[in-house]
């Protein structure tokens, strides 16, 4: 059987890829078959790319990510401006495909999962039919709170399964009273494990980052024994 995840964010630009090739760099270390999947990119195929090579895997690019549009915005806005229809049958072929050949499989939203891929389809939609549970990714700084409390009422209104929270991109060097706080705030307002809080890490601000390295940042950080739904 294959177990998975589905990492989403509160926001762009918030390191999801980072936690989501972390967490494939450790599974791949402590023995487990793992493959990885960004079902759609908007402007490039950067995560993809740190994705495979975090999980050493030799799937094409095509089969981890197999839509990929143009611009850098949702996928229903960069797809009406290249004239495009998304087909998503093309994510489900890919997800099964990947879902046969590996144990576990990480997978990576685009943007938060409110984010539009095609008329009214969200990315909440999308994690509901791949039937994983989900792990979010949240800034460890002031304004977290909002964000995150937001990302977990709207996940319940899906039915969602939520295997806990990560707090990234902390900046040790100015990290004052909100980064302290949150995670115990967070955890008491959602009822959801925060399995960490990770700091930000220049060597990893690369395309091919030590995979060694990744793994092992992420396994000082995290607690993923917390998050006993992604591994039943």
């Amino acid at each position: 059987m294959t177990r998975g995840v589905f990492i989403t964010g509160t926001d762009t630009e918030i390191g999801k890829t980072i936690i989501a090739g972390g967490l494939a760099a450790s599974l791949k270390q402590a023995g487990t078959h793992v493959g990885v999947m960004k079902p759609i990119s908007s402007g490039d195929t950067t995560d993809a790319q740190f994705l495979k090579h975090a999980a050493q895997v030799d799937d094409a690019l095509t089969v981890i990510n197999p839509l990929c549009l143009r611009y850098p915005l949702a996928p229903s806005v960069s797809a009406r401006l290249e004239g495009r229809e998304i087909d998503m049958s093309t994510v489900a072929t890919a997800f099964a495909h990947l879902k046969q050949k590996y144990n576990f499989l990480v997978v990576e939203g685009v943007g938060g999962i409110a984010v539009p891929l095609h008329g009214d389809f969200l990315v909440a939609h999308l994690i509901s039919q791949l039937q994983l549970p989900l792990l979010i990714v949240a800034r460890a700084g002031l304004g977290t709170l909002n964000h995150t409390l937001l990302t977990v009422a709207f996940a319940r209104q899906f039915n969602l399964q939520i295997a806990g929270i990560i707090l990234n991109r902390m900046q040790p060097e100015t990290a004052g009273l909100a980064e302290q706080t949150n995670p115990a705030e967070i955890e008491r307002l959602t009822q959801v494990p925060v399995l960490g809080v990770v700091p930000f890490e220049e060597r990893l601000n690369t395309p091919n980052p030590d995979v060694t390295f990744l793994a092992a940042l992420l396994n000082r950080h995290v607690a993923w024994r917390k998050a006993e739904k992604l591994f039943l």
